[in-house]
């Protein structure tokens, strides 16, 4: 019976793949069949036969694969019902216009046109509907409206009643940190509709409930909080989430959670409140942007399209700091062990202003493109093999105001040529090569600069 059950789980999980043919072929048998009687055409009608018999042949498998997935659970059973539903009505709509073109029934000749033309628009009325309703099991209810121009969605309304994070104090570590990241990575398969793992994502008791396997969060212990744990398991382990291939949480959301779980797990706190140490406040000031205001006064040419396409093509995650100002944050966490191709930046140089490439295995050799990079307002290159010697490359930024090197091979020499930065006013420093003790009985002293040589406990 086991058997037996995980091959139809084997067949069901084709359906994603199964379910882009009919929309493909029925959207081209519809567009055939509008365009037949607008402008018929005989060499036009001789194709339809074929057309609608692999529209109803893809439909059917269609309709076959998502049964056999449906039985393996986690969806909310109204809208699983209505896309069931659906994909069966569909394969069975698309099947009797195949047959009118393939076997024309004698009796009702005449009337065959019009009752095809009825078909075709239910079956166009219901491929909308139904693969609404896939749409919605898979990524939540608002999956096509989410972005219309006509509707005034959830996001947009945070938007406008989010006071902006000009600071920690005004930070919520939950509200403004915590479900944030939560909704981007992990809500779409843990909603109200589609429940994986019976575990739902969308409110703070629901977070510390968790689902079928445990505890979703226990405040301060990470050991034993299910959702801390399957999200820091190797990329590779069948547990892991988000699954099927999704975009993984990156360092910095990784790191809030762990210390919002450390802290207690709070629901209304605000983050200032719960004393982050200087490395959670670089955290926190990576995640907010915070420092946004004071480069806003400088503006470039909008990037171009396909220079941004290059980035993400090669693993850069590209944010917009302004959009009136065209100002870019670009990041790349070393998620993978490919270094990455540094030389795509300089096609940004003028628009790129903050830079994070945290653990790529970049060495001296490679932070020489980085100083090319002359709009750079704030730089991140902590836990890389970059030396002195990469220091050097970084003494032409001039409007550099902030600089992480914590967890490089830098020494006390690099200190004291970063110094020399005009604009720098922080620089982190912490577990490098740097004779920290010796620095602290002849400190390096600059007006307006703050050097972090030790990560506060």
């Amino acid at each position: 019976m086991q058997a037996t059950s995980n091959f139809y789980m084997f067949f069901g999980r084709f359906h994603p793949l199964f379910v882009h043919l009919p929309i493909g072929l029925l959207a081209f048998a519809i567009f055939m069949e509008v365009l037949l009687l607008l402008k018929p055409r005989e060499n036009y009608q001789k194709i339809m036969p074929l057309v609608w018999l692999l529209a109803a042949l893809s439909a059917i498998l269609s309709a076959g694969s998502g049964y056999f997935l449906s039985q393996g659970g986690g969806y909310t059973e109204e809208t699983l019902y209505q896309h069931k539903i659906g994909g069966i009505v569909l394969a069975i709509l698309s099947t009797l216009c195949c047959v009118l073109h393939w076997f024309p029934i004698p009796f009702i000749r005449k009337a065959t046109k019009p009752i095809r033309s009825v078909l075709v628009v239910a079956v166009a009325i219901l491929l909308v509907f139904t693969g609404h309703w896939g749409g919605s099991l898979t990524h939540g209810s608002d999956y096509l409206t989410k972005f219309s121009p006509l509707s005034t969605t959830a996001v947009e309304i945070e938007r406008k009643t989010t006071p902006k994070i000009v600071s920690l104090d005004s930070a919520d570590i939950f509200n403004q940190a915590v479900m944030p990241i939560l909704q981007a990575k992990c809500v779409s398969c843990h909603n109200s509709e589609k429940q994986k793992g019976e575990l739902l994502l969308t409110s703070y008791q629901d977070i510390l409930n968790g689902g079928k396997t445990g505890k979703g969060i226990v405040p301060g212990n990470l050991s034993t909080s299910e959702l801390y744990r399957r999200i820091t398991l190797p990329k590779d382990h069948k547990e892991f989430m988000p699954t099927d291939g999704k975009t993984p949480l990156n360092e910095t959301q990784v790191a809030i959670l762990e210390w919002w779980i450390e802290t207690g797990a709070h629901k209304n706190i605000m983050v200032a409140d719960l004393h982050p140490n200087k490395k959670m406040q670089d955290v926190f000031g990576d995640y907010f942007q915070l420092g946004r205001a004071a480069i806003l006064s400088y503006t470039a040419e909008p990037a171009a399209e396909s220079d941004i396409s290059a980035l993400v093509k090669a693993g850069f995650q590209v944010y917009s700091i302004s959009e009136s100002s065209n100002l870019l944050e670009i990041k790349y966490n070393g998620l993978t062990d490919e270094k990455p191709n540094l030389n795509l930046l300089k096609a940004v140089k003028n628009q790129l202003v903050w830079l994070q490439l945290t653990n790529c295995g970049l060495t001296d050799e490679d932070v020489e493109v980085v100083g090319e990079l002359t709009n750079l307002y704030k730089l991140n290159l902590n836990r890389n093999k970059i030396g002195d010697k990469g220091i050097q490359s970084l003494m032409g930024l001039s409007k550099l105001e902030y600089l992480n090197v914590y967890g490089t091979v830098i020494t006390d020499s690099s200190v004291s040529a970063m110094v020399n930065l005009p604009n720098l006013k922080q620089l982190y420093v912490w577990e490098t090569a740097v004779d920290t003790n010796r620095m602290a009985m002849n400190p390096v002293v600059k007006k307006g600069l703050e050097i972090v040589y030790k990560l506060e406990p």
